[in-house]
């Protein structure tokens, strides 16, 4: 398989890059708390140029020291001791022979920090900043923005005295120029608010002051939502008039993604959102402008990535997420190994929920070594042994990949299907993400040559087939209903739900976490099923659950015409249908299908006992351990793998 067209050479201004690919800009918080990089950051984006990329653009930086900062550790460009620590990342991403860019930014209204001051076109203000402390926008004076213009010329100028090769002005995704830019956040009476003139007049300024602080031949992106997706947003007729201007005004490439905070599902497309959501917006983009233009938002794989460079849909394509999953997604594309890239999954659970939304540095559910590139190498084990891998899901197929690679002799137990709880995407379009994941967990188990076992495996078998060491991962079990089921009905487990033999007509999903919800969208993908969602609690999606799908997931289910049944129990399940009991009443829900989504336990093997009983060393990994998501089961895998 190759990719032609991506992996031809492409030139921004008079930068010659490589190939067409980009990573993206993606905050990793891993500078000092006063903006200056950490050896952490030099590894991080290193390690990204050795994996074959064209041009690395590093995270947004802040451009001065009073409003701009917009996220703990954020890198920063305000000041010249900033030079230094920028021109050692610059240098050692080049080493790679990647080329490298550095965007800088305001952080405007989206000031996560939540801490005064926040400044921005107008007082609009965002729920989840405001929640923080209270504190809300406090209108730009004119003055201040002309501080603000000036800030961004000298930003531009630190970036050439640090060698980057181009410089990026982040002019999107709800940030200060945004909220200029936008209706929906811009309702100022001056200069700067009402007509798009005035609007796009702070843009317009900064590009002028950077093409005034900066030799010509310095190559400056533009970092553009198409639209924020606000229905009193931002028009795609007035993003195209003002990519014309960027053009006008000395602007070499147009970087295109879409959205801004408050509607994440298209800034960071979850997993059920449509990957590639602004394809629409910068090919309008595109037909209107002769300088380059780089396409970026959820363009996971290299097929994808192929027709949009080949079609001339883009220029050039921006991964963020996907670079993180892997690093060595280019390398592994360009030479065909195209099922080993380690897919992102678009859970947002590491690099957001559990990363930056946590205070802590990116991370990601797939990949435990990002933002900690070097520290945990997969070496050979001292003394190579016999491995048994019971179970053949997420965890245990990461596990025994890594076991492989450290020189154990490995065998996997799986009595059923391979990727374990995780085989019910297959099929489903909504669930191709975690899909695309299986299918890569089971061939790199399947090109190491590792022995798959079809058997139940028990103490007794493990330690007659010669297994010194044993790792359990066979995962958690459904709940067990705590009504009475009786009758015809068909019951299913959440995880039962697959794309052949489809429940049809009325199905009834009992349970609102994560996984009565996904189940009720795969359903509703197919068409064929009337689906409700009922839900004990007040709220669906009340657990711990990732804050994307928790704010947004809601929404789409709406979209599917899923019906949600909150603060109602379930009684009984006979043959009159699904018993339900709330405030108002005793109600009976017809059902063709009931699916139970009643979460999941530990199992309650005593496996693990009984081979320690006989003397084997067990270690037990994933939702074997304790419940969770693919986040804890890749790391559970990664970490316990690496000591065995």
């Amino acid at each position: 398989m190759t990719f032609p067209a991506l992996f031809s050479p492409g030139r921004i201004g008079p930068v010659e890059i490589r190939n067409r690919v980009l990573k993206s800009p993606q905050s990793t918080a891993t500078s000092n708390p006063d903006g200056t990089v950490t050896q952490r950051t030099v590894n991080h984006y290193r390690r990204l140029g050795e994996g074959g990329v064209g041009l690395v653009m590093l995270e947004y930086s802040h451009v001065d020291d009073d409003a701009s900062k917009a996220i703990h550790n954020q890198l920063g460009n305000s000041r010249r001791e900033h030079v230094a620590g920028l021109g050692w990342v610059a240098d050692e991403v080049h080493s790679t022979g990647a080329k490298v860019g550095l965007q800088i930014a305001h952080g405007g209204r989206q000031k996560f920090l939540g801490t005064a001051p926040i400044k921005s076109a107008t007082d609009s203000s965002w729920s989840d900043i405001e929640d923080q402390y209270g504190v809300v926008p406090t209108p730009m004076t004119i003055d201040e923005i002309d501080g603000v213009v000036t800030a961004f010329g000298q930003a531009a100028a630190r970036a050439h005295a640090a060698r980057f090769d181009i410089v990026e002005v982040h002019a999107g995704h709800g940030y200060l120029i945004t909220n200029f830019l936008s209706p929906h956040t811009n309702w100022r009476d001056d200069e700067y608010g009402g007509s798009f003139e005035n609007r796009a007049r702070l843009l317009l300024r900064i590009v002028d002051e950077i093409r005034a602080s900066v030799p010509r031949a310095f190559p400056l992106s533009i970092r553009l939502s198409v639209s924020d997706y606000e229905p009193d947003g931002i028009p795609i007729d007035e993003t195209v008039t003002l990519a014309r201007l960027l053009e006008e005004h000395g602007v070499d490439v147009l970087h295109c993604s879409g959205g801004h905070h408050a509607g994440l599902e298209w800034e960071v497309s979850p997993w059920y959102q449509v990957r590639t959501p602004h394809r629409w917006g910068w090919e309008a983009i595109k037909a209107a402008v002769t300088i380059p233009v780089i396409a970026s938002g959820s363009i996971v794989d290299p097929e994808t990535a192929e027709d949009i460079v080949a079609s001339g849909s883009a220029d050039f394509v921006s991964l963020g997420r996907p670079m993180l999953a892997d690093p060595d997604w280019v390398a592994k594309a360009q030479s065909g190994r195209v099922l080993e890239i380690t897919p992102c999954i678009r859970c947002n659970d590491g690099c957001l929920h559990r990363g930056l939304n946590q205070g802590r540095s990116a991370g990601c559910s797939v990949n435990p070594s990002v933002t900690e590139e070097g520290r945990f190498p997969i070496e050979l084990a001292p003394s190579p042994r016999e491995v048994a891998v019971v179970g053949g899901g997420p965890a245990g197929l990461k596990a025994a990949a890594i076991l492989h690679d450290r020189g154990h002799t490995v065998t996997i137990h799986e009595p059923g299907e391979l990727g374990g709880a995780l085989a019910h995407a297959n099929g489903f379009e909504v669930k191709r993400d975690l899909s695309a994941l299986v299918r890569h967990l089971v061939h790199e188990v399947a090109r190491r040559g590792i022995t798959v076992v079809p058997e139940f495996a028990t103490a007794e078998s493990l330690c007659a087939g010669g297994a010194e060491t044993v790792v359990i991962a066979t995962g958690a079990v459904p709940r067990k209903p705590h009504f009475p089921i009786s009758g015809e009905h068909r019951i299913l487990h959440a995880g039962d739900v697959r794309s052949v033999d489809v429940p049809r007509g009325d199905v009834v999903v009992i349970g609102g976490g994560l996984q009565g919800c996904e189940a009720a969208l795969r359903l509703a993908e197919t068409g064929s099923a009337k689906v409700t969602i009922v839900e004990q609690g007040p709220r669906i999606l009340a657990n711990d659950e990732v804050f994307t799908d928790r704010e947004r997931l809601p929404l789409f289910l709406d979209a599917a015409s899923v019906e949600i049944r909150t603060a109602a129990a379930v009684t009984a399940i006979d043959e009159a249908g699904v018993h339900v009991r709330s405030d108002a009443g005793e109600d009976v829900l017809n059902a063709n299908t009931v699916v139970l989504a009643l979460g999941r336990a530990n199992d309650e093997s005593r496996l693990a006992a009984d081979l320690r009983d006989r003397g084997v060393a067990v270690s037990v990994i994933g939702s074997a351990e304790r419940p969770g998501r693919v986040f804890d089961a890749i790391h559970s895998a990664f970490f316990t793998a690496r000591q065995v």
